[in-house]
Parts: structure tokens; sequence; C-alpha cells
């Protein structure tokens, strides 16, 4: 297994200083699969204080759970110290945490096979729990019982089902079990979290996975939104990896006030919220013509492509010809900041109040039919007329 320079450097001067050192988790699982990985996270049996006095430049990002982040290169390496976790009374954090010196050890406590196999040079894979033979098999399972895995963090069942989906892996029987076992204490993990396992997994290329968290009756706590939609999720795939339009595919049926709720409820950042309102208040809309192309890019403006998106998947418009619309209309006017009056203009004239927005609203829809009448002498001119 080739590894980064700077990976390597970093298990040879812990390794020379007479301690034990791997990479481990899903760099491990990932080059196994071929695919190249992102990050690497490095376990050795050298204690946090020992990590600090090896490597010069090291940031304390996790020093209570044994993790000291190493700096090499302007590029930052987690190392973190041999574990056994104490006792779960939240099911998501441990009441302690216990180092030692045996890599099985560490590798007992994690969440499942596939992500339980460390490497090094020196020693080569250590897979105590299958966990290649389960990657062979394309499979999910959870390491040792799956039922103790998932009561001590219940994230981990979201996990599974975002692991099947990133990775088209099935989960194992019993594993699946133990998620429907255990279903009701995903109420104990914070929205954020779930949040962040759930727009993984739709924006994965597998959202078909969601019918798991259905089944397994896991959404009943988190989303039971999803028990009011069907959805093509082939078509859902080929969307753009947005996760506000794939959310507003998902759930433009229940419409924009639910889907404000159920976002607001999953403590969603507010650009993607909005956008996902929009894009669902909007997704009836048809572009057939000029006009009303410009009319959509006026309500959507840089996201119009995306609501494109949106209504041609729902509606089984041609993309392609909407598309060709909207790049032939999308450098007219189509909004007020491109009008050539202003408020001021409007305000000149003696017009007040709730009037003035008015009135620009009706030279913005004139615009939209006649482009070329966006020059201000022939728009006060229409204005007077209308006034």
């Amino acid at each position: 297994m080739r590894l980064p320079y700077n990976v390597e450097y970093i298990l040879e001067k812990l390794n020379s200083a007479g301690f034990e050192a791997f990479i481990v988790g899903g760099c491990v699982r990932d080059h196994i699969m071929g695919i190249e990985p992102h990050d690497y996270d490095i376990t050795t049996s050298a204690l946090p204080k020992q990590v600090k006095e090896i490597f010069p430049h090291t940031v304390d990002t996790g020093i209570k759970h044994g993790t000291v982040t190493v700096i090499l290169n302007k590029t930052t390496y987690e190392v973190t110290t041999y574990r056994i976790d104490g006792e779960y009374k939240d099911n998501r954090h441990p009441e302690e945490v216990i180092f030692t010196d045996k890599l099985t050890g560490d590798l007992s406590r994690r969440d499942f096979t596939v992500n339980a196999i460390a490497y090094n040079h020196i020693t080569g894979f250590v897979d105590k729990f299958q966990g290649i033979e389960d990657i062979n098999n394309r499979i999910i399972r959870g390491v040792g019982d799956p039922d103790k895995r998932f009561k001590e963090d219940a994230l981990r069942m979201m996990r599974a089902v975002r692991f099947s989906a990133r990775l088209d892996f099935e989960i194992e029987k019993n594993t699946l079990d133990a998620i429907k076992k255990n279903a009701k204490l995903i109420k104990n993990i914070s929205a954020e979290r779930i949040r962040e396992e759930l727009f993984k997994l739709i924006l994965s290329s597998h959202n078909e996975r969601l019918e798991i968290l259905k089944q397994s009756k896991v959404a009943q706590y988190v989303l039971p939104e999803l028990y009011s939609i069907s959805c093509d999720y082939k078509r859902l795939n080929t969307l753009s990896p947005s996760i506000a339009l794939r959310l507003a595919y998902i759930f433009a049926q229940i419409g924009e006030k639910n889907v404000k709720d159920m976002l607001i409820r999953l403590k969603s950042d507010g650009r993607t919220i909005s956008l996902t309102s929009l894009l669902v208040k909007n997704a009836g809309i048809r572009a057939e013509d000029e006009y009303s192309m410009r009319r959509l890019i006026s309500i959507a403006e840089e996201s119009s492509p995306l609501l494109i998106e949106l209504i041609c998947a729902l509606s089984e418009e041609d993309n392609d010809k909407m598309t060709a619309l909207y790049n032939s209309v999308k450098k007219d006017c189509c909004s007020l900041k491109s009008l050539a009056v202003k408020g001021s203009d409007i305000t000149a004239l003696g017009i007040k109040g709730k009037a003035v927005g008015n009135i620009l609203d009706k030279a913005l829809d004139y615009v939209l039919k006649y482009p070329e009448k966006n020059n201000r002498n022939e728009l006060m001119e229409y204005v007077k007329e209308i006034v």
C-alpha cells in the first residue's frame, strides 16, 4: 500500500521512537476498494504527551480522547492513541476513554468491520474482524455485536445507511435487525449530526437507501415526512449534487411550508432552507417562451438553472430545450437591480410608500415582455402612463 510521504514519515517517526503506529479506518477501506483516500487517520500506542514530544508542531484537537493533530508542511494529520471506550450513557459519547497499548482493543470499539482495518508497512493489514472479506462481499456489518455498537452510539445507525448508499453495499441481516431494534435511540442524537449523515446519503449515487430509514423505523423519529412521499430514486440520482435541489425533488409534493419546517427542525443553514423553499414553491412554473423564462429568472435569479432542472425532473419537460431558452435570455433585464429606473425615479414623481414598489414591479414585468424597452426614457414614459 503506497502512502503519502508525510503519512509514512509520521508512522516511521513513531516506530523509531519505540511505538506502534498504523493508518486505520476509511483510508484503508478506500485503498482496498481502489478509491484514492482523501485523508489519513493514524492510530498509535504512544500516549498524546509522547506524540507531542516526537513532533514539534501539534494541536490538541481532541486531547481528552487521545487525539493530537500533527502539522507537517502546512497539512494536518490526526494521530490518536489506542483506546477503549467506557460506558455510553447518552447513546453517543463514552463516559470515559481508557488508553491501551493493544491495537486489537482499539479496533474492537469501531463501528463497522470495513472501518476496523489497520495497516503499516511493517505488519501489513491487521484485520481482526474480517473487514476485507466484507469489502469483497460488499457488506456493512457491525464490529462484534451490532446491538451493542448501536446502543453505544445511535448515530451509527444513520452511518450504516449512509455507508450503504455511498459504497453501494448491503447491510448485513444482524446489523439491519439491530438498527430496527434500536431505531428509537436516534432521538438521543443531535439534529445537526443527523442532518449531516442524511444529506450525505441524499447526495450519494444510491439514495434509494432512504427506504432503509423508512423500513427500519429510524425515519419515524428523525424525518417522518419520508413516509408521505413517493420518490423516483433513479431520477433523483441523476440530479446535480445540490442538496437544495435534491431535497426539493424529494419533498416537492409536501409543500413549501412543510419543507421549511422540516429543515428548521434539522437545523439546516439559512441558505439551504431559503433555496429549498424557493425551489419547492416554484416547482410548478412553466417557462415555454422568452417572457415566461425571464419571469422564472426574476424569481430564482442565480438559482434559475437548479429550478429549471427541478421543473424538468418533476414534469418530464425537455431539460435541454428549457436550458437553451434560459441561455438565450439570461443576459436580458430580469430583475429590479437591472431595471433602468430606480425607486428614486418614482419618488421624484411624488409617489410614496408601497406604491413605489408596485410601480417598479409593473415596470419590470413590462421589460420582461419587451426587453428592448429597458432604458430610462422609455420606462419613465411607461411609468407616467400607468400612474
